[in-house]
Protein backbone atom coordinates (compact mmCIF):
# COMPACT_ATOMS: atom_id res chain seq x y z
CA UNK A 1 0.00 0.00 0.00
CA UNK A 2 2.83 2.28 1.09
CA UNK A 3 4.79 1.66 -2.37
CA UNK A 4 1.36 2.57 -4.49
CA UNK A 5 0.78 5.54 -2.63
CA UNK A 6 4.29 6.54 -3.49
CA UNK A 7 3.83 5.71 -6.94
CA UNK A 8 0.40 7.91 -7.00
CA UNK A 9 2.58 10.69 -5.34
CA UNK A 10 4.61 10.86 -7.52
CA UNK A 11 2.62 10.52 -10.93
CA UNK A 12 0.83 13.76 -9.42
CA UNK A 13 3.71 15.69 -9.16
CA UNK A 14 5.12 14.30 -12.82
CA UNK A 15 1.57 15.26 -14.32
CA UNK A 16 2.26 18.55 -12.71
CA UNK A 17 5.34 19.30 -14.11
CA UNK A 18 4.10 18.19 -17.26
CA UNK A 19 1.08 20.59 -16.92
CA UNK A 20 3.24 23.59 -16.13
CA UNK A 21 5.57 22.46 -18.65
CA UNK A 22 2.97 22.68 -21.65
CA UNK A 23 1.76 25.87 -19.82
CA UNK A 24 5.20 27.37 -20.41
CA UNK A 25 5.24 26.14 -24.04
CA UNK A 26 1.97 28.34 -24.72
CA UNK A 27 3.51 31.56 -27.07
CA UNK A 28 6.95 30.26 -28.16
CA UNK A 29 9.66 32.08 -29.23
CA UNK A 30 11.89 30.79 -32.30
CA UNK A 31 14.70 33.39 -32.90
CA UNK A 32 15.19 34.22 -36.59
CA UNK A 33 18.65 32.55 -35.69
CA UNK A 34 17.14 28.52 -35.37
CA UNK A 35 17.92 26.19 -38.30
CA UNK A 36 14.88 24.36 -39.43
CA UNK A 37 12.68 23.01 -36.51
CA UNK A 38 9.88 20.87 -36.37
CA UNK A 39 7.82 23.64 -35.95
CA UNK A 40 9.22 26.30 -38.24
CA UNK A 41 11.97 27.29 -40.43
CA UNK A 42 12.78 30.40 -41.96
CA UNK A 43 14.02 31.49 -45.74
CA UNK A 44 16.15 34.74 -46.08
CA UNK A 45 17.31 36.94 -49.36
CA UNK A 46 19.13 39.65 -49.86
CA UNK A 47 19.73 40.97 -46.33
CA UNK A 48 22.14 39.49 -43.40
CA UNK A 49 22.17 39.23 -39.43
CA UNK A 50 23.52 42.15 -37.83
CA UNK A 51 24.04 42.76 -34.47
CA UNK A 52 23.63 46.71 -32.59
CA UNK A 53 23.75 46.25 -29.34
CA UNK A 54 19.97 44.29 -28.04
CA UNK A 55 21.41 41.66 -26.21
CA UNK A 56 18.16 40.00 -25.67
CA UNK A 57 17.51 39.53 -29.61
CA UNK A 58 20.82 39.78 -31.08
CA UNK A 59 21.64 39.21 -34.39
CA UNK A 60 18.48 40.10 -36.52
CA UNK A 61 17.86 39.60 -39.99
CA UNK A 62 18.84 43.27 -41.46
CA UNK A 63 16.30 44.48 -43.99
CA UNK A 64 17.16 47.68 -45.89
CA UNK A 65 15.54 49.24 -48.97
CA UNK A 66 13.15 47.10 -51.09
CA UNK A 67 12.99 43.74 -51.69
CA UNK A 68 14.70 41.96 -49.39
CA UNK A 69 12.63 39.36 -47.20
CA UNK A 70 11.91 36.67 -45.02
CA UNK A 71 9.56 33.66 -45.37
CA UNK A 72 8.40 31.92 -41.95
CA UNK A 73 7.24 28.55 -42.43
CA UNK A 74 5.20 26.59 -40.50
CA UNK A 75 5.19 22.49 -40.11
CA UNK A 76 1.78 22.63 -39.07
CA UNK A 77 -1.03 25.59 -39.91
CA UNK A 78 -0.92 28.82 -36.99
CA UNK A 79 -3.32 30.49 -35.90
CA UNK A 80 -2.69 33.83 -34.68
CA UNK A 81 1.10 33.81 -35.30
CA UNK A 82 3.59 36.55 -34.51
CA UNK A 83 6.37 38.18 -35.72
CA UNK A 84 9.11 40.35 -34.10
CA UNK A 85 10.47 43.26 -35.10
CA UNK A 86 13.68 46.13 -34.26
CA UNK A 87 15.09 49.47 -35.09
CA UNK A 88 11.99 50.95 -37.14
CA UNK A 89 12.39 54.36 -37.95
CA UNK A 90 9.23 56.28 -39.73
CA UNK A 91 11.77 55.77 -43.18
CA UNK A 92 11.57 52.46 -42.35
CA UNK A 93 8.33 50.46 -44.00
CA UNK A 94 7.49 46.56 -44.53
CA UNK A 95 4.90 44.72 -46.26
CA UNK A 96 3.50 41.32 -45.48
CA UNK A 97 2.03 38.41 -47.14
CA UNK A 98 0.29 35.49 -45.76
CA UNK A 99 -0.08 32.11 -47.59
CA UNK A 100 1.03 33.93 -51.01
CA UNK A 101 -2.07 36.40 -50.68
CA UNK A 102 -1.00 40.21 -49.62
CA UNK A 103 -2.12 41.31 -45.86
CA UNK A 104 -2.70 44.76 -45.05
CA UNK A 105 -2.05 45.92 -41.56
CA UNK A 106 -4.64 47.59 -39.74
CA UNK A 107 -6.61 47.54 -36.22
CA UNK A 108 -9.12 45.21 -37.48
CA UNK A 109 -6.32 42.76 -39.09
CA UNK A 110 -3.26 42.67 -36.49
CA UNK A 111 -2.08 44.39 -33.98
CA UNK A 112 1.56 44.86 -32.87
CA UNK A 113 2.92 44.89 -28.47
CA UNK A 114 4.55 47.24 -26.22
CA UNK A 115 7.83 47.99 -27.33
CA UNK A 116 10.49 47.03 -25.13
CA UNK A 117 13.47 49.46 -25.17
CA UNK A 118 16.64 48.20 -25.49
CA UNK A 119 18.13 52.13 -25.79
CA UNK A 120 16.88 55.55 -26.91
CA UNK A 121 13.17 54.93 -27.77
CA UNK A 122 11.36 58.14 -26.66
CA UNK A 123 7.74 57.78 -27.55
CA UNK A 124 4.81 55.24 -26.57
CA UNK A 125 5.27 53.56 -29.46
CA UNK A 126 7.79 51.52 -31.55
CA UNK A 127 5.91 51.00 -34.13
CA UNK A 128 2.52 51.71 -36.09
CA UNK A 129 0.31 50.61 -38.94
CA UNK A 130 0.11 52.87 -41.84
CA UNK A 131 -1.69 52.96 -45.57
CA UNK A 132 -1.24 48.63 -44.60
CA UNK A 133 2.16 48.12 -43.86
CA UNK A 134 4.15 48.28 -40.89
CA UNK A 135 5.97 51.73 -40.09
CA UNK A 136 8.76 52.96 -37.40
CA UNK A 137 7.32 55.22 -35.26
CA UNK A 138 10.04 57.94 -34.40
CA UNK A 139 12.46 59.66 -37.13
CA UNK A 140 16.23 58.97 -37.70
CA UNK A 141 16.86 61.95 -35.33
CA UNK A 142 15.10 60.49 -32.49
CA UNK A 143 15.90 57.02 -33.01
CA UNK A 144 14.33 53.71 -32.41
CA UNK A 145 16.37 51.22 -30.01
CA UNK A 146 12.83 49.03 -29.62
CA UNK A 147 11.43 45.72 -30.58
CA UNK A 148 7.85 44.81 -30.65
CA UNK A 149 5.50 41.91 -32.19
CA UNK A 150 3.23 42.20 -34.89
CA UNK A 151 0.54 39.20 -34.31
CA UNK A 152 -1.80 38.89 -37.18
CA UNK A 153 -5.80 38.28 -36.78
CA UNK A 154 -6.29 35.01 -38.89
CA UNK A 155 -6.01 31.51 -38.77
CA UNK A 156 -4.67 28.35 -40.88
CA UNK A 157 -1.42 30.30 -41.70
CA UNK A 158 1.28 27.94 -43.45
CA UNK A 159 3.80 31.01 -44.38
CA UNK A 160 4.31 34.41 -43.80
CA UNK A 161 6.26 36.70 -45.91
CA UNK A 162 7.74 40.42 -44.60
CA UNK A 163 9.29 42.01 -47.52
CA UNK A 164 11.22 45.30 -46.92
CA UNK A 165 9.80 48.35 -48.70
CA UNK A 166 11.96 51.55 -47.71
CA UNK A 167 14.27 53.00 -45.11
CA UNK A 168 17.84 52.57 -44.12
CA UNK A 169 17.39 49.42 -42.33
CA UNK A 170 15.67 47.43 -39.58
CA UNK A 171 15.83 44.13 -37.83
CA UNK A 172 13.67 40.99 -38.11
CA UNK A 173 14.11 39.15 -34.34
CA UNK A 174 11.98 36.07 -35.12
CA UNK A 175 8.52 34.45 -34.48
CA UNK A 176 6.24 33.16 -32.16
CA UNK A 177 3.75 30.09 -32.33
CA UNK A 178 0.87 28.83 -30.28
CA UNK A 179 -0.71 32.28 -29.32
CA UNK A 180 -4.23 33.13 -28.40
CA UNK A 181 -5.65 36.57 -30.30
CA UNK A 182 -5.45 39.03 -27.20
CA UNK A 183 -5.41 42.61 -29.03
CA UNK A 184 -7.58 45.18 -27.91
CA UNK A 185 -7.92 43.69 -24.24
CA UNK A 186 -10.31 45.85 -22.47
CA UNK A 187 -10.78 45.65 -18.64
CA UNK A 188 -13.47 47.86 -18.19
CA UNK A 189 -16.30 46.44 -15.32
CA UNK A 190 -18.92 45.70 -18.07
CA UNK A 191 -16.19 42.87 -18.94
CA UNK A 192 -16.45 40.89 -16.00
CA UNK A 193 -15.99 37.18 -16.76
CA UNK A 194 -17.26 34.37 -14.46
CA UNK A 195 -15.67 30.91 -15.33
CA UNK A 196 -17.47 28.06 -12.74
CA UNK A 197 -16.79 25.50 -11.43
CA UNK A 198 -12.90 25.80 -12.30
CA UNK A 199 -11.03 23.23 -12.17
CA UNK A 200 -14.30 21.90 -14.01
CA UNK A 201 -14.77 17.67 -15.24
CA UNK A 202 -17.88 18.30 -17.11
CA UNK A 203 -20.27 21.48 -17.58
CA UNK A 204 -18.76 24.61 -17.20
CA UNK A 205 -20.22 27.50 -17.31
CA UNK A 206 -18.56 30.92 -19.03
CA UNK A 207 -20.30 34.41 -18.48
CA UNK A 208 -19.87 38.01 -18.95
CA UNK A 209 -21.57 41.11 -18.63
CA UNK A 210 -20.72 42.89 -21.92
CA UNK A 211 -22.66 42.86 -24.38
CA UNK A 212 -20.66 43.87 -27.43
CA UNK A 213 -19.26 40.31 -26.58
CA UNK A 214 -20.83 37.62 -29.56
CA UNK A 215 -17.44 35.33 -29.83
CA UNK A 216 -16.34 32.43 -27.61
CA UNK A 217 -13.19 30.66 -28.29
CA UNK A 218 -11.30 27.43 -26.70
CA UNK A 219 -7.70 26.76 -27.49
CA UNK A 220 -5.86 23.77 -25.58
CA UNK A 221 -2.08 24.50 -24.65
CA UNK A 222 -0.89 24.14 -28.57
CA UNK A 223 -3.07 26.77 -29.82
CA UNK A 224 -5.38 24.03 -31.16
CA UNK A 225 -9.15 25.73 -31.48
CA UNK A 226 -11.49 22.83 -29.24
CA UNK A 227 -14.32 25.12 -29.60
CA UNK A 228 -15.58 28.15 -31.14
CA UNK A 229 -19.46 29.48 -31.04
CA UNK A 230 -21.61 31.79 -30.84
CA UNK A 231 -21.61 33.58 -27.34
CA UNK A 232 -24.47 36.05 -25.71
CA UNK A 233 -23.77 37.10 -22.47
CA UNK A 234 -23.27 33.36 -20.53
CA UNK A 235 -22.97 29.60 -21.77
CA UNK A 236 -22.65 26.06 -20.49
CA UNK A 237 -20.02 24.40 -22.01
CA UNK A 238 -19.58 20.32 -22.00
CA UNK A 239 -15.67 19.59 -21.66
CA UNK A 240 -16.46 16.27 -20.55
CA UNK A 241 -14.68 14.75 -24.19
CA UNK A 242 -11.96 17.21 -23.34
CA UNK A 243 -8.68 15.81 -22.38
CA UNK A 244 -7.32 16.51 -19.07
CA UNK A 245 -5.13 19.82 -18.82
CA UNK A 246 -5.39 23.51 -19.45
CA UNK A 247 -7.39 25.32 -21.77
CA UNK A 248 -7.46 28.55 -22.57
CA UNK A 249 -10.77 30.93 -23.78
CA UNK A 250 -11.14 33.99 -25.13
CA UNK A 251 -14.40 36.63 -25.91
CA UNK A 252 -14.33 38.40 -28.62
CA UNK A 253 -16.76 41.06 -30.19
CA UNK A 254 -16.55 42.11 -33.73
CA UNK A 255 -13.48 44.24 -34.34
CA UNK A 256 -11.38 43.41 -30.50
CA UNK A 257 -10.81 40.77 -27.67
CA UNK A 258 -13.11 41.94 -24.73
CA UNK A 259 -11.01 38.65 -22.25
CA UNK A 260 -9.35 35.62 -22.02
CA UNK A 261 -7.86 33.49 -19.21
CA UNK A 262 -7.72 29.56 -18.53
CA UNK A 263 -9.71 27.07 -16.81
CA UNK A 264 -8.18 23.65 -16.03
CA UNK A 265 -10.39 20.24 -17.48
CA UNK A 266 -9.56 17.99 -14.40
Amino acid sequence: MKNRLQIKSALVVLLSVIGILKLNAQCSYIPATTSATDTISYTFSGGSFQSYGCAPIDPTYWLSGNGITVTINYVNPQDFPKFRVWGMNNDDSAMVTVNGNYYPLNAATASYSAKVVCGISPGPDGIIFANGKIVGANNNQIGNYSYSDVQLNTTNVNTIVVTGISGAGWGFAGSTVYCPYVSGVTEEENSKVSVYPNPASDLLMIEAENNNINTLLIYDVLGNICLEKAFTKKALINVSAFKQGIYFYVLRGNKETFKYGKFLRQ
